[in-house]
This record gives structure tokens, sequence and C-alpha cells, in this order.
């Protein structure tokens, strides 16, 4: 283990650069393995030459068209506000990002609040995991006591969720 009075120097990213990298030689030679480390080098900003390298690589990349920049799904956790990868959770591991369809259903009248968006076209969305039973619906039901926001979309559509 690392010793209690140490620990406090782990605050100061280099600190991990001098630490683990001579534990981690140790280890490997301890495991009876030949490694020739005579073209080792430290993959960070703390090595300038390596660090404009892998600077002028990806800029000349993303120039050519070969790296882009796009959406993907995520699991996002309410609890700590951010993005979480598979390992990040406690528990839920190999839970994916659940799809849902929504389904939106122009209000015809606008009642009570809702008639301050006179004019505009507002939708009512319904997310459903099985699209196929929508065929028809000719229904929305509203819990009266739940919330709900009014988003602004397209143009002049406004979509209540």
């Amino acid at each position: 283990g690392i010793p209690e009075g140490e620990i406090s120097a782990f605050q100061e990213a280099e600190h991990w650069l001098r630490y683990f990298p001579p534990k981690a030689l140790d280890d490997i030679a301890a495991l009876g393995c030949g490694v020739d480390w005579r073209r080792s080098f430290i993959t960070t900003d703390v090595n300038p030459y390596y660090d404009s390298f892998v600077c002028w690589h990806m800029n000349t990349l993303r120039k050519k068209g070969k790296i882009v920049k796009d959406k993907r799904y995520t699991i996002y956790s309410p609890l700590d506000g951010q993005p979480c990868a598979d390992h990040d959770r406690a528990t839920g591991e190999g839970v994916g990002p659940q799809e849902y369809t929504l389904i939106k259903m122009k209000a015809i009248e606008l009642p009570g609040r809702l008639q301050q968006l006179e004019g505009k076209d507002v939708f009512f969305l319904a997310a459903t995991l099985r699209p196929e039973t929508m065929y028809g619906q000719t229904n929305c039901w509203i819990l009266p006591d739940g919330e709900y926001g009014a988003y602004r979309a397209f143009e002049n559509e406004v979509y209540v969720m």
C-alpha cells in the first residue's frame, strides 16, 4: 500500500507519473517479462514532444475528415448529474440506453394555462416502447397533478411533456 503520509501528494497529477511507473517496471520484471525499456516514454502533456506530435496528428486527421465529432447514446446519471460509463455504476452494469418512441398528438383545444400558447402548434408527447401499439390512438390522458413542461421546438411547435 501507499504510506498514509504520501496520499496527499497524489493531488498533483505529476506525482502519479513519478510514483507508479517505477512500481510497474518492478512488477513486470517480477513476472519474468523481458522488456526493452529504451524506447519507453510518457504519453501525456508532461512530455512536450509527444504532446505536440499527438496534437499535430489529431489536427491533421480532423482536417482530412478522418475524425468527426458525433453524438452517441449514453447512460445519464441523475444522481451525479453527468453521463456515466458502464463500469461507473455500482448497480446496473450491462444496461444500455433504452430507446423510446415519442408520439406527437396535436392539442385541439388549449384550456387553462395552455391558452397562452394560442396561435402555436401544441403537441402532447407520449413515450412508448412499443410504437406498433399506438396506431389509431385518439385519446391522451394527463395526470391532473403531474408536473409538465412546455418546450419550444421547430418553428411554431411547442411540445408538452
